[in-house]
């Protein structure tokens, strides 16, 4: 094959694979990160070994290289994803969405192309001109004749705005108790543990109670257990609007219902149980309009800090044998330990 034929069928893949970037339903970002390897070095030459370490704690200057970073090349769908016009503004836009709504994928990302890494994936959520919050997957593949310089780097972004909302959708149904829409029993159990792990954390107080229904298997068994499961979301409508929107509840099992309370004590949980059972002694429940009964709660509270509390069964088992020390001393009463 002659010179001249040889390069008409390089200008012919050219032009084809620039017609595939163009038109790519994908936002695609041919990008120049060349200021990281600036970055690299100078890691080197003060002997920096923990990069990780030293990434985390000099947001500044990370801020500051990545502004310098600029793009090659991009195709339609990355400025539609964008929602701008112009190499400068969706520039502008791309940094922004790691700067202020991404910074910890940023700094993945920079450890990521620091330490040699070719390949990068990683999800964010941003806000678009449209004010919509979008989230988009990231992958960056480093490419080019000399991948370490960084000149070279295909960025690739696709909208998956549709998919996480389903996925949160599935995710909030699988946590949810089906008959009162609470926290179902794993769900309360998993938000407890990162609860106290965050009462750890940071030295807060943490109080967790236990509520059981007096008597509930009479109502069961005389009423039915169609009308027993009526009452039981009557019931959960009732603690839910007797707490604060920063308390969290769930079924716990049956008609045993746990509540966090976040940043609370223990004797200020008691005054939350005094109030829920001051509305629950007003209130009248009927079966078919012609039988009328009150329902009394046992409620055990406990909370950390405590020495007998090291994890979440802890708070659980201690607040559950309080409220069964209401269940022995006669019912509908009130037991802090």
């Amino acid at each position: 094959m002659s010179k001249r034929a040889i390069s008409t069928t390089i200008t012919n893949k050219s032009k084809k694979y620039k017609n595939i970037f163009d038109q790519s339903p994908v936002a695609l970002l041919e990008m120049n990160y060349a200021p990281l390897q600036e970055l690299k070095g100078s890691f080197k030459k003060n002997k920096i070994s923990d990069i990780r370490q030293y990434v985390l704690t000099h947001s500044a200057l990370l801020t500051k290289t990545f502004r310098k970073i600029a793009i090659r090349d991009a195709n339609k769908a990355a400025y539609d994803l964008f929602g701008v016009r112009g190499t400068k503004a969706l520039l502008t836009k791309f940094r922004r969405a790691f700067t202020t709504y991404a910074p910890d994928l940023l700094n993945e990302l920079i450890i990521a192309l620091i330490s040699g890494e070719r390949d990068f994936t990683g999800e964010f959520h941003f806000r678009s001109d449209s004010r919509k919050y979008q989230d988009v997957f990231l992958r960056l593949a480093v490419v080019g004749p000399k991948p370490s310089e960084l000149k070279m780097v295909i960025v690739t972004l696709q909208d998956i705005t549709i998919w996480k909302k389903i996925e949160r959708q599935l995710r909030k149904r699988a946590q949810l108790d089906s008959l009162t829409n609470l926290l179902n029993h794993s769900a309360i159990m998993q938000t407890l543990e990162h609860e106290l792990i965050r009462a750890k954390r940071y030295g807060l107080h943490l109080s967790c109670m236990m509520i059981d229904l007096d008597f509930f298997k009479v109502i069961n068994d005389k009423f039915g257990h169609q009308h027993g499961d009526h009452i039981l979301r009557r019931v959960s409508k009732m603690i839910k609007n007797c707490f604060r929107r920063a308390d969290i509840i769930g079924r716990y099992g049956g008609d045993e219902f746990l509540v966090i309370l976040p940043e609370t004590k223990p004797n200020h949980a008691g005054y939350a149980a005094q109030r829920l059972q001051k509305n629950f002694s007003g209130t009248v429940f009927s079966y078919k309009k012609a039988i009328s009964f009150h329902i009394t709660l046992s409620i055990g509270i406990t909370g950390y800090p405590s020495k007998k509390i090291r994890d979440a069964k802890d708070l659980v088992a201690q607040s559950d044998k309080a409220m069964y020390s209401c269940k022995l001393a006669g019912r509908n009463r009130i037991e802090i330990i």
